[in-house]
């Protein structure tokens, strides 16, 4: 009698550890994600999802590129750089802070399985804490026009839409050969690139973002004339901007070009100090606004190249937009 109870009970047993071995088998296969490695620009591998679902982005231009290849984000930076087309975007989209001051507990609240960051410590500081809640960090360089089109295709990737990234890149890169090969055929000016507001005003290098927009464009940049100074953005001298003479003066404003503007170059032109600068005398004094030129644009990239470029070789660009 025991032989035959003891059968039913093997059996069943051995049900309910396939079935539980079943279970736990398609839980993993759903719930686990493929993923990848990645080494991000601090040089950190990091693994990522192939496609993440969960992604939340720390700065707009970031931002702007992974929309423009199809990506969708559940968590973004507050900026006042923002296109119409990208508010509208995002217009349901919660707020993780600005990209000097993210909100780590937003972020984590909002359970994204990649957060993508720029390469500033107000983003790379973030990575031990994110790293404790198991969310994968990906810090991105944005300082140059080739940043541009290699985040476009990196994006595609995560996004699964290689080939609208590949179009989006080739669009940007047919205006920068036209625009590049252009002036190669023209002789640049000197420049100077100001950055800052009066009384803490700075020289940009080609190391900054728009430093490296008039070095493509064939400007011949003073603050690059001095191998001692480093970093993106140095201190301006008026003893040095006198010894280098720019014929062209950019002035990055973060705010729309308006009337302070003008009072600017007003002052510049009245200055005694200025007065022997050749781009002061000619008055070739142009604005630059912040929210093309302070920073990597994003996918605007190719409408800040031109306004640079026509606005070294003689044709003062339009455009008030911040």
């Amino acid at each position: 009698m025991k032989r035959y109870l003891f059968v039913p009970v093997i059996l069943a047993v051995l049900c309910v550890v396939a079935v539980t071995a079943w279970i736990s088998l398609g839980t993993s296969a759903v719930s686990k994600e493929p993923t990848r490695q990645v080494v991000d620009a601090t040089g950190t591998e990091v693994t990522i999802p192939v496609h993440p679902k969960r992604v939340v982005i720390l700065n707009t231009a970031n931002l702007d590129m992974y929309y423009a290849v199809g990506g969708q984000v559940v968590g973004k930076p507050k900026s006042s750089y923002y296109t119409k087309e990208l508010m509208a975007a995002t217009k349901d989209v919660p707020s993780v802070g600005t990209i000097h001051s993210p909100n780590v507990e937003a972020i984590i609240g909002l359970h994204p399985d990649l957060v993508i960051g720029l390469n500033v410590p107000f983003n790379t500081n973030l990575r031990g804490m994110l790293a404790q809640a198991d969310i994968p960090l990906y810090i991105n360089d944005l300082n140059s026009y080739d940043d541009v089109v290699a985040t476009l295709h990196f994006f595609g990737e995560l996004t699964g839409e290689t080939a609208v990234a590949d179009a989006t890149a080739k669009a940007a890169e047919a205006n920068y050969n036209k625009l590049v090969d252009t002036a190669k055929t023209k002789q640049g000016p000197r420049a100077l690139i100001i950055f800052g507001a009066p009384g803490s005003f700075s020289m940009a290098t080609s190391s900054a973002f728009s430093g490296n927009l008039l070095m493509l464009l064939g400007g011949h940049n003073i603050a690059d004339f001095d191998s001692r100074l480093e970093g993106d953005y140095v201190p301006l001298s008026m003893e040095y901007v006198i010894k280098t003479d720019p014929e062209v003066i950019f002035f990055i404003s973060m705010t729309p070009k308006s009337d302070s503007v003008d009072v600017f170059k007003r002052d510049m032109l009245e200055s005694s100090a200025w007065a022997e600068v050749s781009a002061v005398k000619s008055q070739r004094i142009y604005y630059l606004s912040g929210g093309l030129f302070a920073a990597n644009p994003g996918t605007r990239i190719s409408e800040a190249l031109t306004i640079m470029y026509d606005d070294l070789y003689g044709k003062e660009a339009a455009h008030d937009k911040p």
